[in-house]
């Protein structure tokens, strides 16, 4: 499951895909909160504006009040004109006006037939029995912000805005909360505070529709990110169909298949158009490659042949001269074409391989048999050059391969390890399961080596190292095994002997060792024959 998702999500048209999905899903919150904040918030900020005005309103009553009492106290004369307005009986009369009509207002607009409170009043006087007058005496009230208490101690002309619950009795019996938003404050005389006060609103319907865009919002979002992920999904499965196909192609065509060609639907979108192109490249590359192996073959017809009489009438000649100096030098430039012969040979044989011929002839089968009769035949040739060989072939293997190219790389395998190995030395061919399932096959020997930097270049045509130049060679011997193992789809890997010494624990510096291995692949089905 987790290899189904990472694959997936490897996908790009997904991931394109899913960055629009969440955009949209970010638009749309976007959109929504906006909605929501044109609404409910607008509504809310209308309710606590309501507040504000209606405390500025009760405040002004409460100053016309107190200013009226005053006047019509000194009209009786129960005051000196004398007297300062901030004198005690001035203020006690003020506030004693302000607060009783501010009780009566509070006490009508706090009316109502019903439980449920449109408007919410408290006034909260000095210390006597009607200390506290509003109509949220009989509610049970608890806050649902910071404060502890509905009207707070604040300073002067201080105002704080509070969200609290009232509990109400429904038709039913029951007990029911109800949200409400108030704001609390201050009635001034002066600059002083005298009385505080809260006034208040019923937001419970506000409050509902609230949380009903709210989980609206949350669910159209979840539903757009689900649609955005099936969808997703969808166009990106479609999609990968179609350029699974692009990478069959690419595949059978790396192995040589030059006849395939990527489908069209020929609906002329870009994927159509695409597979438009590639076909048309394939088809130029296909002529090209006719065209190249047609003027191969001709070379190789025109050249082999006087090759062949060359070599023909320089031993001929050399025959007749019997044994005179000048026979040998024949004899050498026979030699001499024998070989331009050969490289010539192997050249076209890699050219083919990497063209990928042969590729139909591989087949499911056991190495062991041909690594056996390898294994019989070069063991002599091991002990004519003062060397010591093992063979180590696992049986029951199974590998996709081909007789004879299987048996050429072995074979151009075994003659460099002959060649390089200094007398004494040991050569084992190994043949093995690996973990995972690959087959290795593997010439091991005891000699100089190639160095690490070399390794890959020697793969190369016509590459030889600067102490291999003395010997005879063109070489292409590890340039055709390359070519044999990526036929094969295999891999060719050479490193140190790792059954030798390393040279930190004594090991030979000169002589480090070369393991060569082909690792194949394991095929899927017992041959039918081997």
């Amino acid at each position: 499951m987790g290899g189904a998702i990472k694959k997936l999500y490897r996908n790009t048209l997904f991931r394109l895909s899913l960055l629009s999905g969440l955009l949209f899903v970010l638009s749309l919150f976007v959109a929504l909160g906006y909605i929501y904040y044109a609404t409910i918030e607008s509504e809310l900020r209308q309710v606590d504006r309501s507040n504000e005005a209606e405390i500025t309103e009760l405040q002004t009553l409460y100053d016309r009040a107190g200013t009226l009492a005053v006047a019509n106290a000194g009209e009786r004369g129960l005051l000196s004109p004398e007297l300062e307005p901030t004198q005690k009986n001035y203020k006690l009369i003020y506030h004693q006006a302000g607060h009783a009509f501010l009780k009566n207002a509070v006490f009508q607009r706090g009316l109502s037939n019903s439980a449920v409170l449109e408007r919410v009043y408290v006034l909260e006087g000095p210390p006597g029995p009607d200390r506290v007058t509003g109509n949220l005496a009989d509610k049970a009230v608890k806050t649902t912000g910071q404060e502890t208490s509905l009207i707070p101690e604040l300073e002067n002309a201080s105002f704080t805005r509070l969200e609290f619950i009232y509990s109400v009795q429904s038709d039913e019996g029951e007990r029911v909360d109800r949200r409400a938003r108030a704001i609390a404050g201050n009635i001034l005389f002066g600059d002083e505070p005298t009385i505080r006060i809260l006034v208040g609103r019923d937001v419970e319907s506000i409050s509902r529709t609230g949380e009903r865009v709210r989980n609206a919002i949350l669910v159209s979002a979840g539903i757009a990110l689900f649609l955005g992920l099936l969808s997703s999904w969808f166009v990106s499965r479609r999609f990968a169909r179609r350029v699974e196909s692009f990478n069959r192609l690419a595949t059978d065509v790396r192995a040589g298949n030059l006849e395939r060609r990527a489908p069209r639907n020929y609906s002329e979108d870009e994927m159509d158009l695409l597979a438009e192109h590639l076909n048309a490249m394939l088809d130029h590359i296909g002529r090209l490659m006719q065209a190249m192996r047609y003027a191969g073959d001709s070379v190789a017809h025109d050249l082999r042949t006087p090759l062949t009489r060359l070599r023909t009438r320089l031993e001929t000649a050399a025959v007749e001269l019997g044994d005179k100096k000048e026979a040998e030098i024949l004899y050498d430039a026979a030699n001499d074409a024998d070989q331009l012969l050969s490289t010539f040979d192997s050249v076209l044989r890699i050219a083919r391989l990497e063209a990928g011929e042969r590729r139909e002839l591989l087949k499911p089968l056991d190495p062991k048999p041909i690594l056996d009769d390898l294994a019989e035949l070069y063991e002599p040739a091991c002990e004519d050059a003062g060397l010591s060989f093992e063979a180590d072939i696992a049986p029951k293997t199974l590998i996709l391969a081909d007789r004879g190219l299987l048996s050429q790389a072995v074979s151009n395998l075994l003659e460099n390890a002959i060649k390089y190995t200094p007398r004494d030395g040991s050569i084992r061919l190994v043949c093995r399961k690996k973990r995972g399932g690959n087959i290795e096959v593997a010439i091991c020997d005891d000699g100089p080596g190639i160095p690490s930097w070399d390794r890959e270049r020697v793969k190369e045509r016509f590459v030889r190292l600067d102490k291999s130049r003395s010997l005879p060679g063109s070489g292409l011997g590890l340039s055709l095994v390359e070519a044999v193992a990526d036929l094969h789809q295999a891999d060719f890997v050479m490193s140190d002997n790792e059954s030798l010494l390393p040279v930190d624990q004594g090991g030979d510096p000169d002589r480090p060792g070369l393991r060569a291995a082909l690792i194949f692949p394991r095929a899927k089905a017992r041959p039918s024959e081997t």
